[in-house]
């Protein structure tokens, strides 16, 4: 291993792998989805093949065994605002070598979280032991491997094979479907705003189903050409839908050849992968998410299993090709941190889901809702704990695959599914899914619990695409979860302002009664797509109910409201007189009131004198109070409010600038006065 010299945040300096070193990991797992065949070949977007494997159509024994592990390896989570001495003391403890940063920094509020590696022979549960005693450690664990858990005119919709989209009203029927079919009946097939995160093994952005719905970072996109290109749907971004279109053809090549601009082509032009970090958040030409097991810009999926799950979210529908998948239009930010072995490292996973919150919190008129997570195996991680917190805090949703080891998660956890945030971050953000059958059982391999699994999806014998090009079935909670998170995408798209804790209700207390998950998930209940929606669906607000208003006379009057909402004027309701030459007194008594001082007729108790300010007439409010508002007509371009006492009152001038210079002055009429010091806002004024 090459070892280059390296400051990181906080002015540690330490011995880290050059860029080429290969990281080890820990590889201490159960398997959540069978494992994979042997790997078939199939072609790159450039030529070259890459195995591809493949979630089996069948269930999963109860128990999997684990693979071979390789010790090594630890995360070690040091306090904020840490001394280097101290980091460099705890890791000298084990000698332990640092060889990455996965989050924070040594002089940030949330401390450094690095990976460790441990000298040949050492027991990684005795260095953790040991670290754990030394001050300014927060928690040392291992490194855990996980692994995968494994009306539309679509030609695989319209032939009865997609089952797990249809409902009991579509017209191939399936009772126990998500009822996809029936929500997009509604018109609600997605939008192109709504950016679902995939934690997986990688999507291949180049299938006909799946290329237009893959998301472009609006930060990579090159400065040259954003004023240039044409959002050709006005969705207020630049998407593959809008790349396709004649008007940007000069911004893009077909570089593969397949008739189509799709990520591939971008990632071999030039002009696009400008190797320029124009976003700067350390990911250079991060167009379209992130590899985080080779470390670079192409999440290609090597596997499947990740272009399976995404296709079920959202392959293109309607087109008349394929599949369709929950959301017709979404966007899919790939986030490979899943090999093609089909197992992955939870500090990769940490990294990756870091992606997403950050993204989220750097995009502009995009709407980032959740992240899918179909694969589990590894015990509890704080670390992996504290970045779901770090999500959630953001407002967005982590689903999880149940797993498939036939358990009760009550009695023994399964993680990610297992983890919560309800005590950490104050709600709950993670919601726990487990695979139903065409049948309406729950899977013979799919995880339940009654406390720790919310609900079930069509999860056996799913068809969706394939990282080769084509289309094929698995079978699995990982394929049970992306009809979950799909339906998340579609309510998002047709509830934009919902919070994640609305979304979270409407899908729970949308589920349809199923009496296989009774006793067997948090809500006995299966998706229901449509009805998710239906709970979403705004009323119509009502008219508010009209207010009373009460008309003072041509002469001095006291008007007096009720504890109601209502509109009081010194003056008559109609005519030419309009308080000049009288005090009109206001008195509101209760509820939001509207105090008239002016109206289409012009400004109330104004005088016409411009030598003097009229403090013979004007209109005194009595009792103002927050909610409260003061019509004003818009005769004066502006209106000048000073603390004044007239006729021993104290209290807030309300005076039309009838010099026009901006500033009180004498010659300013007097048109309203406020009993009392209220601070007077914008707020408080409405101009007819």
């Amino acid at each position: 291993m090459s070892i280059s010299r390296m400051t990181v945040p906080g002015g540690l300096l330490f011995d880290l792998p050059a860029e080429d070193a290969q990281p080890a990991e820990q590889a201490r797992t159960v398997w959540a989805a069978a494992p994979p065949p042997p790997a078939a070949e199939h072609p790159r977007p450039d030529g070259s093949t890459t195995g591809n494997t493949a979630e089996p159509d069948a269930p999963l024994p109860a128990e999997a065994s684990p693979p071979p592990a390789q010790p090594g390896e630890i995360l070690v989570q040091f306090s904020p605002d840490l001394s280097p001495a101290l980091v460099e003391q705890a890791l000298a403890s084990v000698s332990g070598t640092p060889v990455e940063i996965i989050h924070g920094a040594a002089t940030g509020p949330d401390g450094l979280l690095l990976r460790v590696t441990l000298p040949e022979g050492a027991e990684e549960a005795e260095a953790i032991a040991v670290l754990s005693t030394q001050p300014g450690v927060d928690f040392a664990e291992e490194n855990f491997t996980v692994s995968v858990d494994a009306v539309s005119n679509d030609a695989s919709y319209t032939n009865g094979s997609l089952w797990g989209m249809y409902g009991d009203a579509t017209t191939s029927k399936n009772a126990f479907g998500s009822q996809a079919g029936e929500a997009w009946a509604t018109g609600e097939t997605g939008s192109a705003k709504v950016v679902i995160g995939v934690l997986d093994t990688g999507i291949n952005y180049t299938h006909a189903d799946l290329y237009l719905n893959v998301w472009i970072n609006q930060g990579e996109i090159p400065i040259s050409f954003r004023s240039s290109l044409a959002d050709v749907d006005s969705d207020g971004q630049i998407t593959f839908r809008d790349l396709n279109q004649a008007a940007n053809k000069s911004f893009v090549t077909d570089i593969n050849r397949n008739g189509r601009i799709d990520a591939g082509d971008l990632l071999k032009d030039q002009r696009w992968a400008n190797r320029d970090d124009q976003d700067r958040n350390g990911y250079r030409d991060d167009l379209f998410g992130w590899d985080f097991v080779n470390n670079d810009n192409d999440p290609f999926d090597d596997n499947g299993h990740g272009t399976h799950v995404s296709g079920t979210i959202g392959a293109v529908g309607g087109n008349g090709v394929g599949v369709a998948g929950m959301a017709w239009e979404v966007q899919i930010l790939a986030l490979k941190f899943i090999g093609a072995n089909g197992s992955g490292s939870i500090s990769n996973a940490v990294k990756a889901l870091d992606y997403y919150t950050n993204a989220g919190k750097a995009a502009v008129g995009q709407d980032f809702v959740a992240t899918n997570n179909s694969w589990g195996g590894a015990g509890h991680s704080s670390a992996m704990q504290a970045a779901i917190d770090r999500t959630a805090e953001a407002g967005n949703l982590f689903i999880a695959a149940a797993g498939n080891n036939s358990r009760d998660t009550d009695r023994s956890a399964n993680y990610p599914s297992s983890f919560s945030t309800l005590d950490s971050v104050g709600h709950e953000a993670v919601i726990s899914v487990a695979a139903l059958t065409s049948t309406g059982s729950l899977a013979s391999f799919s995880n339940y619990g009654s406390a720790t699994v919310d609900l079930a999806a069509p999860g056996a014998s799913i068809l969706s695409t394939t990282a080769n090009g084509g289309y094929g079935t698995m079978s699995g909670t990982s394929m049970a979860t992306p009809h979950v998170t799909g339906a998340i995408a579609l309510y998002a798209a047709a509830n934009p302002e919902d919070s994640a804790a609305e979304i979270r209700a409407a899908l729970l207390d949308s589920t349809i009664a199923t009496a296989s998950l009774a006793g067997r998930t948090v809500t006995g209940g299966r998706l229901d797509a449509e009805a998710m929606l239906r709970a979403g669906a705004k009323p119509e607000a009502s008219a508010p109910p009209a207010m009373a208003s009460l008309h003072g006379t041509d002469g001095r009057d006291t008007v007096t409201g009720t504890a109601d909402a209502e509109i009081l004027s010194g003056v008559p309701a109609s005519g030419s007189h309009l308080g000049r030459g009288t005090v009109d007194l206001l008195q509101g008594l209760g509820g939001d009131d509207i105090f008239v001082l002016g109206d289409a007729r012009g400004a109330f108790y104004d005088d016409g004198n411009v030598r003097k300010s009229g403090t013979a007439d004007y209109g005194r409010i009595l009792d103002f109070q927050r909610g409260d508002k003061i019509q004003l007509s818009d005769d004066y371009d502006t209106y000048i409010i000073r603390s004044v006492r007239i006729e021993g009152v104290s209290g807030m001038g309300i005076y039309g600038d009838a010099d026009g210079d901006g500033v009180y002055s004498g010659r300013d009429e007097l048109i309203g006065h406020v009993k009392g010091f209220i601070s007077l806002t914008s707020a408080d004024l409405i101009f007819v």
